[in-house]
Formats: C-alpha cells, sequence, structure tokens
C-alpha cells in the first residue's frame, strides 16, 4: 500500500496514538485476544551492514477484531547510554525488547534496508496465544525490558524462542535431525562471516575456547534462520508448530563481495617485508632494532589485550583465549628493554623461548584446541624469525 503525503500524515498520527494506547496497556496487563488472533515468527535474512549480518528475529501478536497488529523486537540497543563501549567490552551491553506497530516494521526492512521477510504462522490455541502475548507484554515492562546481551546465547533470537519454550514447555518437540551438528559454535559462526574474511579473522583473535563447544540444534537457534528452520519442522502435541508460511518481503539474500585485500594477503605482506628487513640487515652487517621494536610492542600490546579481555570480560565466549600464547603479554616488556642501548643478559635464552614456542604452536597447528585464523600463520613466521635474528646479532656481539 501507498500513501499520499494526507494519507502519510494521517496514518503517523495514528501510528503515534496506538503505540501510545498500546503502551498504557503493556504498562499494565495485555488485553485479551480473540479467536481471530495470530501469532507467528517473522524471520529477516542477513544484510550487508555488520550488525545485521546474521539476520533478525521478531514475534508479531496480530488480532484483526481488536486492530491489534504489533512485533516485539529483542534485539534494540541504545549505543548513546553511559559507558556503551567499555560495557560491550566487560559484556555488561545492556539490549531491550521493544515493541513497533508490523507497518512500521515492514516499512524499515522492505524499503530502507531491502532484506528480505519470511512469516511462520505459529499453530497455537487461544490459551497459548494469550500466554505468549503476556509473557511479551510482561518483558515490555520498563522494569522488565533489558537484559545483558550474550552474542550466542541471550540475543535477539534466543530470546523468542524462549518466549515459546516457557509457554509450551515439553509440548514442544523438536526434530534436531533438520540441522547438522557436527561442528562448533566457531565453526558455525564462520558459515556467516567466510565471506568477511576481516570480520571472520577479528572474530577467531578474539573468541576464546568456550566457542569450541558443539553447535547443536538448539545452541544454533542464536542465528535467526536456524530458529526458523528448526520451528518448522517442530511440533506442539504432536501438531507441526508451524501452520504456513508467508514470504512477506521477496528479496535475494544479500551477496557480500569480498576484497582481494584480505588478512592473508596482509600478514604474508609483513612476513615478507620481515625477510627483506633481515636479507638487508645481512647485507649491511647490522641490526634494525626498532623494527624488532615495533614487531615485539604489537604482539605484546594485543597480548595484555586479550588478557585483559579473559580477566575482566563477563562475556562468555572471550575468556580463555589461546592466541596469548603467540601474543605473548611478556613482548611488551621486551619491547621496551631492547630501546635500551644495553640489551639484557636474558634476551637472547628469551628469544629462544619465543623460538621454540612459535615452532611449537605451527608444528602442532592441528591439534590445537582452539584453531587459529590461517592469517596467523605468516605472523608466527615473522615473529619466529625475527627472535633467531635476535639471537644471531646477541651472539655476534657478544664475541
Amino acid at each position: 500500500m501507498r500513501f499520499s503525503l494526507v494519507d502519510n500524515v494521517s496514518f503517523c498520527r495514528y501510528s503515534l496514538f496506538l503505540v501510545a494506547a498500546l503502551a498504557i496497556v503493556f504498562t499494565h496487563a495485555a488485553m485479551p485476544l480473540t479467536d481471530s488472533s495470530v501469532v507467528s515468527l517473522l524471520t529477516v535474512s542477513p544484510g550487508e551492514p555488520l550488525y545485521s549480518a546474521f539476520g533478525h528475529t521478531g514475534i508479531r501478536v496480530k488480532d484483526s477484531a481488536k486492530g491489534l497488529d504489533v512485533v516485539f523486537n529483542y534485539g534494540t540497543f541504545d549505543d548513546t547510554q553511559d559507558g556503551f563501549y567499555i560495557n560491550f567490552v566487560k559484556g555488561k551491553m545492556l539490549y531491550g525488547v521493544t515493541y513497533d506497530l508490523f507497518p512500521d516494521f515492514m516499512w524499515q526492512y522492505e524499503n530502507y534496508e531491502k532484506r528480505r521477510v519470511v512469516e511462520q504462522i505459529v499453530h497455537l490455541s487461544l490459551e497459548d496465544r494469550q500466554k505468549v502475548f503476556d509473557l511479551l507484554a510482561e518483558n515490555v515492562k520498563p522494569e522488565n525490558a533489558k537484559y545483558y546481551y550474550d552474542f550466542f546465547w541471550d540475543n535477539c533470537a534466543t530470546r523468542p524462542r524462549d518466549v515459546f519454550e516457557k509457554v509450551l514447555v515439553n509440548r514442544l518437540q523438536y526434530n534436531e535431525e533438520v540441522l547438522k551438528n557436527d561442528f562448533t559454535m566457531r565453526q558455525t559462526l564462520h558459515q556467516y562471516v567466510d565471506a568477511r574474511p576481516w570480520v571472520a579473522f577479528g572474530f577467531d583473535l578474539i573468541l576464546g575456547l568456550p566457542c569450541e563447544v558443539p553447535a547443536t540444534p538448539r545452541n544454533q537457534t542464536f542465528l535467526p534462520d536456524r530458529l526458523s528452520t528448526l520451528f518448522a519442522y517442530a511440533k506442539v502435541d504432536s501438531t507441526a508448530l508451524v501452520s504456513s508460511t508467508n514470504v512477506l518481503v521477496d528479496l535475494p539474500e544479500v551477496k557480500i563481495d569480498s576484497s582481494a585485500f584480505t588478512p592473508m594477503v596482509f600478514t604474508f605482506g609483513l612476513f615478507v617485508i620481515g625477510v627483506l628487513i633481515g636479507l638487508w640487515e645481512r647485507f649491511k652487517n647490522t641490526h634494525l632494532w626498532w623494527f624488532d621494536v615495533g614487531v615485539f610492542f604489537v604482539y605484546g600490546f594485543l597480548g595484555v589485550f586479550f588478557l585483559s579481555l579473559w580477566a575482566f570480560t563477563t562475556h562468555y565466549s572471550v575468556p580463555k583465549n589461546l592466541n596469548v600464547l603467540w601474543l605473548m603479554p611478556t613482548h611488551l616488556v621486551v619491547a621496551l628493554l631492547m630501546m635500551r642501548s644495553n640489551k639484557p643478559s636474558w634476551l637472547s635464552i628469551y628469544m629462544m623461548l619465543t623460538l621454540a614456542a612459535m615452532l611449537l604452536l605451527l608444528l602442532g597447528w592441528k591439534w590445537n584446541p582452539q584453531p587459529y585464523n590461517v592469517a596467523v600463520i605468516p605472523l608466527l613466521l615473522l615473529i619466529a624469525n625475527r627472535a633467531l635474528k635476535i639471537i644471531v646479532r646477541l651472539k655476534q656481539t657478544s664475541h
């Protein structure tokens, strides 16, 4: 439907009136639904911006007899809240549940973000529909609307799933065979970001050992389209949970064009620079300590950063990050000490240990309990090469 300017003004006034009226209703108690009511799961396909790379989920409640048609959304946040970025790092980022008029929700994805929207009508009795609506109305109250976001375990898709599970309890039966489960949570994530190699590289640097848990079908429902698939084959009281499926916005899936400048190209380039510098040093019979200071400082700084995330964040997936085995926090101190004209007497031993650690990580690559991104290989070779160069230089200058 298209609106003229007058229609748009009227529609906006009507929308504001309805939102205000619904706010009063949701603040107190949900209105009773009628036999004409429908509850459905809305699944929005992934979009191009990173925040939308995994899709979105909403719960629609429609009752024509009451003039009700709203979508409950558990994926809203306010990036102007005090300490937003610090709270994000600490795992204390507040998300919230809000509700939108269905036409407003649809306008955003059809006209602005241009993303595919699929609706699954959930087969529920009037009593169950009312319970779902009551729970949503309770959740959207100001005192209940906020929650601490967790990417894997508590997000815009898991919360709608939990609503239906709380109402239906053991009457809801999933057919877990419809989703493959022979991979980990990290591997599940890669299926969505491999077309964005820098994002995949960043995730592999930040996420730790907890991401190596099995991606069971239910665990995969942190992804909206996996939740949609699991619902499509689920049953409630031996009847199909989804009675019908409607494509509300029929747009093709967003295709991401990968850049030729990948993390592997970048890190391999750094390794080549390190090799060329080493050849120049050998030809000139000198040593560029400033280059080693820079390399060890960056590695050490990142190591301190990841170690601090491990120690101070409440994010489930960030602690126990084995990237600190090559991004050693101690490199930061060593880098500062290498700036002195008189190098520490133990520096050669430290470099031998660094070289041995890098070689062990390379030789044991396939057995590492936390898989590293392949773009890490040149970085391991780079610091191993520089450690060897330092060992040789210190030996030469000691005679």
